[in-house]
């Protein structure tokens, strides 16, 4: 099935993407760039929907990304305490000394073990509170039902931009590379060190030293480059964020066009909403504030989620059903959806994850806005067209303009978002 996206409606998406970059440029999580982005965005809302809003809210835009700098810090702390253990040799207090050195060591990764694990592999606002608290803004717009409500069918970008990631600026490739180190060398060091401890009750005090000590000059640059992982401040603010995700919020707003033209698509006692999260870059947190906001709501009347993140080419479309770095489960409902209005649609879509660089990249590219709403339990998938081969070039860099986008992307996403309706209306 062949559907008309008009050339208006085409240029328009590419168009507003272009005239975000250009009147507001980068849009780092919690400033007044971001805040611009959802003033604009709520006006071209206001063009298709019934009702429009922003819905402020309070976070730690720099907790997300700044647990980085406290956690080699503190890994650093804790192989000094390590290596000084050989340095009491002949001490009287030897024994006592060394197992003190240990415990230091061993308390001290465990807590870094509980930021990592709740930061980044679960997108816990765990050590938030010890950063600075800015606000941000979710654009929400309702297509309203003239029935009885019965369902509410989202479909969300995000409008933030990310913070410019040093090490894959620079390093490209080698990014991959150095975090892999980093965290294999974190978690090694974790389980050496509660091992070692152990040893030192039965005088074995320095059985890792010269294992450990290579393995710290190896991991050291990873370490350093975690440490500079992100600039301060505004110096951070670089990245246009075409492709992530103003792609997606183009898309979103390219089907509130089509709905206000071919209202008949839209299914009997459903309600859509057009939504444009603020600080995805910060850890979902735009996502996880709505979703706690209307829970209630939300579950009352069957939401789904078709969340989009990352659209720039027209043959690479993917879904994501499974989130590998939050270990995430998405609605296998709503992926059948999507699936089958792609193939109404005719766009070739396939799983996230069935490449093999896919999978290693995975593991350490965070997640969704989806996620936030399948961990409440409420349905919802997502859909990228990133090619992953490409993503060194552009991913949070400076060099994520309107050019890395393929003509065709935005119009092939918005056929398969047309198809989910005309499927739901049925």
């Amino acid at each position: 099935m062949k559907i008309d996206i008009s050339q208006e409606d085409s240029e328009y998406m590419y168009n507003f993407i272009e005239r975000i970059i250009d009147d507001i440029g980068p849009r780092m999580p919690g400033s007044t760039s971001e805040a611009k982005a959802a003033n604009m965005i709520k006006k071209e809302f206001e063009q298709v929907c019934d009702e429009v809003s922003i819905e402020t809210f309070k976070f730690h835009p720099r907790a997300f990304l700044g647990w980085l700098k406290i956690v080699v810090i503190l890994v650093f702390i804790s192989l000094i305490s390590f290596f000084s253990i050989p340095l009491f040799q002949g001490n009287a207090y030897y024994y006592v000394i060394s197992i003190i050195l240990s415990s230091i060591s061993v308390g001290i990764n465990i807590i870094v073990f509980l930021i990592v694990w709740n930061e980044f592999f679960n997108y816990r606002e765990y050590i938030d509170r010890f950063f600075k608290e800015k606000e941000s803004e979710n654009v929400i717009g309702k297509i309203k039902t003239k029935d009885e409500l019965k369902k509410i069918i989202l479909f969300a970008g995000h409008h933030d931009s990310a913070l410019q990631f040093n090490l894959l600026r620079y390093l490209k490739y080698g990014y991959v590379i150095l975090l892999f180190i980093a965290l294999i060398v974190l978690f090694l060091w974790i389980g050496l060190s509660i091992v070692q401890l152990i040893l030192s009750f039965f005088g074995f005090q320095t059985v890792f030293h010269r294992f450990m000590f290579w393995t710290t000059i190896i991991a050291i640059p990873s370490l350093v480059g975690c440490y500079f992982f992100i600039s301060p401040g505004k110096m951070a603010n670089k990245v246009p964020g075409a492709v992530d995700n103003l792609s997606a919020v183009a898309t979103v707003i390219g089907l509130g066009r089509y709905l206000k033209k071919h209202p008949e698509i839209i299914p009997k006692n459903t309600e859509i909403r057009l939504v444009s999260f603020g600080s995805e870059e910060a850890g979902l947190r735009g996502a996880y504030r709505y979703v706690a906001r209307h829970l209630i709501e939300l579950k009352k009347y069957d939401a789904e989620l078709v969340n989009m993140d990352g659209i720039m080419s027209n043959s690479a479309i993917q879904i994501f059903e499974y989130e590998p770095t939050t270990r995430t489960r998405h609605s296998k409902e709503v992926v059948q959806k999507i699936l089958k209005a792609a193939e109404l649609v005719e766009a070739p879509i396939k799983n996230f994850g069935a490449g093999t660089l896919e999978k290693i990249v995975g593991q350490i590219s965070g997640g969704t806005d989806a996620a936030a709403f399948s961990k409440a339990k409420i349905k919802a998938a997502n859909i990228s067209s990133m090619e992953f081969t490409k993503f060194v070039k552009f991913y949070h860099q400076p060099s994520d303009t309107i050019d890395m986008i393929q003509k065709g992307s935005l119009e092939k996403i918005l056929s398969i978002l047309i198809g989910y309706l005309i499927n739901e209306s049925k």
